[in-house]
């Protein structure tokens, strides 16, 4: 039960108000810059991507609540729900949930349609351990350098000993799998998503694991949260939506998600800070 999205997909329709046929829209342009290195144009309704091929924004279709989730088009993406950066966090509205409509053919396409796919681009980052000055590895995608965006947020975490408890111990980053419940791909089959500690943080799933799927659950679930809001500002800083943003839970979520995030948000995102290594490996 998604009415607040489902509401705004029903009723925004942009072709009842489409801009001049030379114009790009401002939410295609956002999906331009994002992407520079795979995206190149738009015209007539089609993203052009670098290696010449196309793909439909707006499939122009009205959809049912599961549809709009099972059936995501660029579009739908792109004008669902506004994600909202920065702080303060006020509690999610009812059922809304921006960043959670993906457009399936397009991450599959940019990141990888298959697991042997996805999986060839992996790189390691070094995180942090759970002891100062030990490190570990963890591994994400080399496209779109969302390894170094992760990086570069590793290299601010470390400046912060109070936050350690929080990013160590972490849930994980790369695996090819649907979300829990669904046939959509989870973004960590893209490598492009990280699970801080599940110890230290909330899933609404995992808070009502008997009955999650009861539409009475959904209608009284109360957002709860534990992580700092520190971190969010310095993973949104890189490029990184958060999933404690949504009114289904999942504080401990994080994923690369540009396009979502304003310009000044994004004024960083593709130049991620060269820093000195955040510690010496151990062991």
């Amino acid at each position: 039960m998604r009415y607040c999205l489902f509401a705004i997909l029903v009723f925004h329709n942009p072709k009842a108000f489409s801009p001049q046929a030379d114009s790009i829209p401002p939410s295609v342009q956002r999906l331009l810059d994002a992407y520079p290195d795979h995206l190149e144009a738009y015209q007539d309704n089609y993203i052009r991507w670098k290696d010449g091929s196309l793909m439909q924004y707006d499939d122009g279709r009205f959809k049912t609540e599961e549809e709009a989730f099972d059936s995501t088009d660029l579009e739908d993406q792109m004008n669902a729900l506004s994600y909202p950066p920065g702080l303060p966090v006020d509690t999610p509205g009812y059922n809304c949930d921006p960043g959670t409509l993906r457009c399936q053919e397009f991450f599959m396409k940019m990141y990888g349609n298959t697991e042997a796919a996805a999986k060839s681009h992996l790189v390691p980052v070094t995180w942090l351990a759970p002891k100062a000055g030990q490190t570990k590895r963890i591994w994400v995608t080399s496209i779109n350098g969302v390894n170094e965006h992760l990086q570069a947020v590793a290299q601010e975490l470390v400046a912060y000993p109070h936050l350690r408890p929080y990013v160590t111990n972490i849930g994980g980053t790369f695996n090819w799998r649907p979300i829990m419940g669904t046939q959509r791909m989870s973004p960590h089959s893209f490598g492009i998503a990280i699970d801080l500690n599940t110890r230290r943080s909330e899933y609404w799933k995992w808070d009502h694991k008997d009955n999650w799927q009861l539409d009475s659950v959904e209608i009284n679930l109360k957002w709860r949260n534990s992580v700092p809001l520190e971190i969010v500002e310095i993973f949104e800083r890189h490029g990184f939506i958060w999933g404690g943003k949504w009114f289904h839970y999942d504080t401990m979520h994080f994923e690369y998600r540009p396009e979502m995030l304003p310009d000044q948000k994004r004024r960083n995102v593709g130049k991620p800070t060269r820093r000195p290594a955040i510690g010496k490996k151990k062991g």
